[in-house]
């Protein structure tokens, strides 16, 4: 059974980035940045080339169109600007147009990002799922909690298969159970 991940605190993600401009290669600071700023699925990282960046004037995109491997909708992701300067230090120096970002295997990939948390100080179970755990808890913290919203953006197909995977359950369902409890207990139950 595989090893279920945990989602890092965007403080810790940041500190991961850290270690990473510091220790890493451009390339893992481009992969993490990637997955923490994205949400892509390490299967989508993993198929991105050059060419996916660049628009035709050689410039790095402010967009993304990505085609979700487990839904095989295309989507089109905005690259916010620590994604936007990763690439563009990793890709522009020298990566010919066609060739892979990250010509590794997910087991490496699972490998460094273990190996970059634990490096960083940061406990807990990681892997290259956590990447995207990440994104979709900042995601979903910083959209008022609405998971509809959260679940378009990280290509979930459903609020609760969203709120599932990053282990979360609505302030409003919360409230729910609150006030039924409070009730039931003023009523002698």
């Amino acid at each position: 059974m595989a090893e279920r991940v945990s989602a890092l605190s965007c403080e810790q993600a940041l500190s991961v980035l850290a270690y990473l401009k510091e220790e890493g290669s451009l390339r893992d600071v481009a992969l993490w940045s990637l997955g923490i700023g994205t949400g892509l699925r390490i299967g989508e990282l993993l198929k991105l080339r050059a060419c996916d960046f660049l628009t035709m004037g050689d410039r790095i995109d402010t967009r993304l169109a990505v085609r979700f491997t487990r839904t095989t909708r295309e989507r089109t992701v905005p690259l916010i600007p620590l994604v936007h300067r990763a690439v563009e230090a990793y890709v522009l120096p020298g990566l010919r147009h066609t060739e892979l970002l990250f010509p590794i295997t997910r087991q490496h990939a699972h490998r460094l990002v273990k190996e970059w948390c634990a490096a960083a100080g940061v406990e807990g179970q990681f892997g290259t799922q956590s990447m995207r755990k990440t994104f979709a808890a900042i995601a979903y913290d910083h959209s008022g909690g609405d998971a509809a919203l959260t679940a378009r953006v990280t290509g979930h197909s459903n609020p609760s298969q969203l709120m599932t995977y990053i282990g979360c359950t609505p302030a409003t369902e919360e409230s729910v159970w609150e006030g039924v409890r409070k009730a039931l207990a003023r009523c002698g139950a």
